[in-house]
């Protein structure tokens, strides 16, 4: 049964994706090191535009980054429809997740933002050549993703040229985290690190961290179901999504500065991974083009315990014209 349940989701999610009009794809980011990201995009960013396609090169991307989990076809799958509508949109799979990898030794959210902004701005844009020069990019990351948000949204900047970054928005990501969180989070888990709760080994903790991400938790997962899920989604690549977690680029001698852009902080009220005033310690960070809104009665996940408001929040930050640039 528990087979049956996650294929049958799986198909659910990738077809919510096709609705949006996404198709699936790949690209060699780096033939040196066989750094490989699969992706789902609009077909009109595979191809160079055409020369009369004003209207499609003003339509902004956007980027959305998933975090530690399942496939992101579960992740954004509430997103893709409504953003859509109004965006051309970008959603790769994150090195060691899925079939993206690489044989680079880097593990950390930099690296993977490296990888990112290979794929979206490379020599020649041979990648998504659809994305044209100067073509507006907004940044969208949840949890871990919001880290490589941060990082790939720097990472455009200082290469210049090419696409040019819009807007940011972290999803209840702690980017001005340390060591002294790390251990709050695995005390308040039971766990001996932060690494085992992200990475679950085995049903028992899977259930764990699922209790720990959701403000209201399913009460009873059926075992077969956790089973196919660990096998599906965490077992692969175990030992190198721990490398990423104790590699994440927050800790000592890293400092979150401002960005050029405005950002959005959004947060669930309730998220036991990283707690709500995280998210103003964050925007203190980030200074005053940054802004805060908590999601109420959500968790770690916001995006899927309350997609109807979590989209509506996302959609008029994306879709309000900038502030000028100081």
């Amino acid at each position: 049964m528990g087979f049956g349940v996650v294929h049958l989701l799986d198909a659910v999610f990738r077809r919510m994706f096709r609705s949006a009009g996404l198709r699936p794809g790949s690209a060699t980011v780096n033939a040196e090191d066989d750094t490989v990201i699969h992706y789902w995009a609009h077909p009109s960013l595979l191809r160079p535009p055409p020369s009369d396609s004003d209207s499609e090169q003003r339509q902004p991307v956007v980027v959305l980054i998933h975090g530690f989990g399942p496939d992101p076809t579960w992740q954004w799958a509430a997103q893709a429809g409504p953003l859509s509508r109004h965006f051309r949109l970008v959603v790769p799979t994150l090195l060691f997740f899925g079939a993206s990898g690489t044989r680079a030794p880097a593990r950390s959210d930099a690296s993977q933002a490296a990888a990112l902004a290979a794929l979206l701005a490379g020599p020649g844009q041979q990648h998504l050549p659809g994305l044209g020069a100067g073509r507006t990019v907004h940044v969208v990351g949840t949890s871990y993703g919001g880290l490589v948000a941060y990082h790939l949204a720097r990472e455009l900047e200082r290469q210049g040229g090419g696409v040019r970054v819009g807007k940011v928005v972290l999803c209840d990501s702690d980017a001005c985290k340390g060591a002294e969180d790390d251990r709050a989070l695995a005390a308040r888990s039971g766990v001996a690190e932060v690494a085992e709760l992200l990475a679950p080994a085995d049903t028992r903790a899977l259930r764990r961290l699922m209790a720990v991400c959701a403000h209201r938790p399913v009460k009873y997962v059926p075992e077969c179901l956790l089973r196919d899920m660990l096998r599906r989604y965490f077992a692969d690549k175990r030992e190198e999504k721990m490398a990423l977690i104790r590699g994440i680029a927050t800790g000592e001698g890293f400092e979150l500065a401002p960005l050029p852009q405005e950002v959005l902080i959004i947060w669930g009220e309730f998220d036991q991974i990283f707690p709500v005033d995280k998210a103003h310690k964050v925007k203190e960070k980030l200074g005053e083009k940054a802004t805060v809104k908590v999601i109420p009665n959500a968790g770690h996940l916001p995006q899927q315990e309350d997609s109807k408001l979590f989209n509506r929040v996302l959609l008029d930050f994306l879709l309000r014209p900038s502030s000028t640039a100081a």
